[in-house]
């Protein structure tokens, strides 16, 4: 397909607050099997993937080894890095560990995806991988089809938004290496903290595109996420 090395940084390093639950939602199970393990599952099973990096909590080292890793007998090399405190540090320790992994005479394709998204398809990844090769930066996303609304603090509707041209943003988000990596240092100078990857792009002037998404392409961060996945794992 190309001749770069493509990369995925798995960021497993959160609390999960949200979820409301004592185990940390990257390692709540669906039918079973940790959510962290589906998600890398899926890397692991794509022939345009050559390395994983799973961003974990310093704690949980082997915790992930002896639960998440090792029963699952992924065939391709999994490297364990310690999250920071934020997740745009988390990414950016992922990137440095495949900065120092490169070999000199290749690029490399980064894909940085949500350690709580187990249903991403083949299909997205690899044409997220051929869209950042031809215009460096490339994410899924899906048209928002809800009337979206902007409210004041106190939840006072101030009015509707045009949603011609909102999408919902997801991952894998996919970029190659170097312009990544610049997002991610002029971001640090500048003390700007993005909502997600794309947005360190855009905030250092660069173009990002967009690819068709999935809706079932989930973000598991709530116990209601967690029926839905169980529903959805029951239909495939």
């Amino acid at each position: 397909m190309n001749q770069s090395q493509n990369f995925v940084i798995v960021v497993g390093a959160g609390k999960g607050l949200r979820m409301g639950s004592k185990t940390k939602k990257q390692y709540l199970r669906l039918s079973g099997i940790p959510i962290l393990t589906r998600t890398i599952s899926v890397f692991d099973k794509c022939d345009q993937v050559h390395e994983i990096v799973l961003v974990i909590p310093k704690e949980d080292s082997e915790y992930c080894k002896k639960h998440i890793i090792d029963p699952f007998g992924f065939a391709k090399k999994i490297h364990l890095v310690e999250g920071g405190k934020k997740r745009q540090d988390s990414v950016l320790n992922g990137l440095k560990c495949i900065q120092n992994r490169m070999n000199c005479d290749k690029e490399a394709i980064v894909m940085i995806h949500d350690g709580v998204r187990p249903f991403v398809t083949q299909s997205i990844i690899e044409e997220c991988i051929r869209n950042a090769i031809e215009y460096g930066a490339c994410i899924p996303a899906v048209r928002i089809t809800d009337t979206v609304k902007q409210v004041s603090f106190d939840l006072v509707v101030q009015k509707t938004l045009n949603r011609e041209n909102l999408y919902n943003a997801q991952t894998p988000q996919t970029f190659k290496l170097d312009l990544i990596l610049h997002a991610f240092e002029h971001a640090m100078k500048a003390c700007f903290f993005g909502t997600d990857d794309a947005s360190l792009l855009e905030y250092s002037g660069r173009r990002v595109v967009i690819i068709k998404g999935s809706k079932l392409n989930i973000k598991i961060t709530t116990s209601e996420d967690l029926v839905l996945g169980e529903h959805l794992l029951s239909k495939i």
